[in-house]
């Protein structure tokens, strides 16, 4: 932190949120010292950022959240972007916490899609949401990984600058009033990489903006501009869920269906992920049950023939019994099992929910993490990795490759 002047525990929390990157690392390095030393336990490789969407306001306060919940393994996962790499990196290093580096993109399964087969995605046959974990390199920006990641970002935001244009027609046609602009939905992310929830989001500040404006009660405004009677709860997370679900999801009348360019073929975001270096891993779904996911013995087979052998779970949105099904599937396998909590809506929640520290799940969760870090350290050395560049495991027998990468500690 610049100056001499002692700050309190809220100042600095506050500073972590600041726009000056050297600010929020000073800040954590600050209230890591005044915390101390703390036990370290459980494991969450699977977090977004604001640099896509989550509840929190920077890289840097997610950080801090891992230092006072005891985190002993954190994982950045934003979608499209690699942009807080650096600070994640950094603000790790102050924390003492084991960093994973990872990023995420939806895919599209052409043969499930032609099948009319829901997998990751309840109401989109054939979109699948996959993870490129431990990222080791980044690659150029004129590359054909880098590139596809670029196609992608360009067709959403299209999408996304005509669903706020729709909104600000909303707003005219029903409150006779100015709407969110795109340049306040760019704004709440700080390279731009906006997405759907963030058009909510704007929407959501403007409408109570709005209401403060007028002097009338933002349940008034929210159900005249939504045509619905909003929740009783007036809690952040279940408005932005009330106007998302009533102005932007298929059927209401801000929706716009994304174009062809939005999801690119498995195989290229496989390759994309290859080109970082990274284990390409499929997220699990997990609740509701897809017809694509009911069989997870049938979901791995087809996942193996697709050439991938992690996936990654956020087991708060999913049942013990169900995520007990999961887990001993892979196990069954040897495959490695991320666990998560996205942080990607405004609510925040703790980053070890209860199952990352269930003894069911734990003891898994802990040694496919260590299969993360070693890969990471290893690849990153330039030596073999957990997958190879040409996208097969470097050890054949899945038993000796997962017990070799989660070796890491022992």
């Amino acid at each position: 932190m610049s100056g001499s002047q002692q700050l309190s525990q809220s100042e600095l929390e506050a500073a972590l949120c600041g726009s000056s990157l050297e600010d929020r690392l000073g800040a954590l390095r600050e209230l890591c010292a005044q915390l101390g030393e703390r036990p370290r336990r459980g494991t969450n490789v699977h977090i977004h950022t604001n640099e896509s969407f989550s509840a929190f306001r920077s890289v840097t306060t997610a950080v801090w959240q891992a230092v006072r919940e005891g985190v002993a393994v954190l994982g950045i996962n934003d979608h499209y972007t690699v942009d807080g790499f650096e600070e994640f990196r950094r603000a790790c290093e102050i924390a003492g916490i084991a960093p994973v580096f990872s990023l995420e993109a939806v895919a599209m399964d052409r043969a499930a899609e032609a099948s009319d087969i829901l997998l990751g995605d309840p109401d989109n046959p054939g979109r699948v949401y996959l993870c490129g974990k431990g990222v080791t390199r980044i690659p150029p920006d004129s590359s054909a990984a880098m590139q596809s990641l670029a196609r992608m970002r360009a067709a959403l935001e299209r999408r996304n600058r005509e669903m706020t244009a729709k909104v600000a027609h909303i707003f005219q046609e029903r409150l006779g009033a100015e709407g969110p602009t795109w340049e306040a939905v760019r704004a709440l992310t700080p390279r731009g990489n906006a997405t759907e929830r963030h058009v909510a989001w704007a929407t959501l500040v403007r409408l109570r903006a709005l209401a403060a404006e007028r002097g009338a009660p933002l349940d008034e405004i929210l159900e005249r501009c939504c045509a619905a009677a909003p929740p009783t709860a007036e809690d952040d997370a279940a408005l932005h869920i009330f106007v998302r679900s009533k102005l932007l999801k298929a059927g209401a009348p801000c929706y716009v269906r994304e174009s062809e360019e939005a999801f690119v073929s498995i195989e290229e975001l496989r390759e994309a992920f290859l080109a970082f270096g990274a284990i390409p891993s499929y997220v699990v779904l997990g609740n509701p049950i897809t017809s694509g996911e009911r069989d997870i013995e049938a979901l791995l087979d087809r996942l193996e023939a697709q050439g991938f052998y992690a996936i990654d779970v956020i087991p708060h949105r999913i049942t013990r019994e169900r995520l007990a099904e999961i887990v001993s599937a892979a196990r069954r396998r040897w495959w490695p099992v991320f666990n998560g909590t996205e942080h990607n809506t405004p609510e925040n929640q703790h980053l070890l929910d209860p199952f990352a520290l269930d003894p069911a799940f734990e003891p898994w969760f802990r040694q496919s993490t260590a299969v993360l870090l070693r890969h990471q350290a290893l690849a990153g050395r330039g030596q073999q990795g957990f997958i190879g560049e040409n996208g097969r495991p470097t050890i054949p027998d899945a038993r000796a490759r997962f017990e070799y990468f989660s070796a890491v500690g022992r």
